[in-house]
């Protein structure tokens, strides 16, 4: 064996040591890595009470079950340096305010106050929020870009969010949404008091099994379409911008149509004062499926 691949031969041993040695440093921190906190509070609160939210990302889920409690179920969820983890652990807030029939809960992340960091913090971290409440509640959300589900309640909701998937399904009360990109989407729901959504690069999906007196949907750009029985009697006001689309399922007993893009009618002789607005989106009504 000659000099030249004695020397390969010794490096690749050095190489291997190296890494046997710093293995264990590694696991360890990989361990560390991904860690989570999980706690969990409950308030009594009345029938027909509000539940607000707070919650800048991570996620937002609230459940109907058929208790006279809120239960909140708190996970802190994060990836990164054990240094820079047990900072976070410790500056991170979530705020419980519990009066009479009203339960909030408010999480405030904490704020890098560095001025002269040159790395910063290099971490991933969130506040998971697993809601169970009494079916007949308020709902009120605001965030800025959580994971947003709602489910199984008699209540109004209002949600104002940016960069929020929005999932409403079986719920039975007033919907107001107000949100910036993303996705809105409604399943089985039906619709007691106003339907209201405002959105801007926002595709929505909407299947309700009955609306109240009005409904209006506005969007900038996305695309939106709307799923209704086929009984359904509907006063259709829609005006869109010179690249929107409007397109209906249901036939119009009178229908109007000008060369700014709105179209005016009526289905199953008028119901429902339905406003459509929409500057370069799309919108359809389309028949809710198994309906005739």
């Amino acid at each position: 064996m000659n000099s030249k691949n004695k020397r390969i031969i010794a490096y690749l041993i050095a190489i291997a040591g190296i890494i046997a040695l710093a293995t264990p440093k590694l696991r360890s921190q990989a361990a560390g890595n991904a860690q989570a906190e999980h706690f969990q509070r409950s308030f009594n609160v009345s029938s027909g009470g509000t539940l607000n939210v707070d919650n800048y990302k991570g996620t937002i889920h609230v459940t109907g079950s058929d208790s006279n409690q809120v239960a909140v179920d708190v996970t802190k969820h994060f990836e990164g340096s054990d240094s820079n983890r047990k900072w976070w652990m410790e500056n991170v807030q979530v705020n419980f305010r519990n009066s009479g029939n009203h339960v909030s809960v408010e999480v405030k992340y904490p704020q890098e106050n560095c001025i002269f960091c040159f790395q910063g913090m290099n971490y991933t971290a969130e506040v998971q929020l697993e809601i169970h409440v009494p079916r007949q509640i308020n709902v009120e959300v605001e965030s800025y870009k959580p994971d947003i589900k709602v489910a199984a309640i008699q209540g109004d909701i209002r949600i104002k969010s940016y960069k929020a998937p929005i999932d409403i399904e079986s719920t039975t009360g007033a919907i107001r949404i107000d949100t910036y990109k993303d996705s809105i989407k409604l399943h089985n729901v039906t619709v007691h008091g106003p339907l209201e959504i405002k959105s801007y690069k926002a595709d929505a999906e909407i299947e309700a099994k009955a609306l109240g007196e009005t409904a209006t949907i506005e969007s900038d750009k996305g695309t939106t379409v709307l799923r209704l029985p086929a009984n359904t009697g509907l006063d259709i006001d829609f005006e869109g911008g010179r690249r929107a689309s409007f397109h209906s399922d249901f036939p119009m007993n009178s229908r109007t149509g000008n060369l700014d893009g709105s179209v005016r009618g009526t289905v199953n002789q008028g119901g429902t004062r339905l406003h459509l607005r929409t500057e370069r989106g799309s919108v359809s009504l389309e028949k809710l499926s198994g309906s005739f």
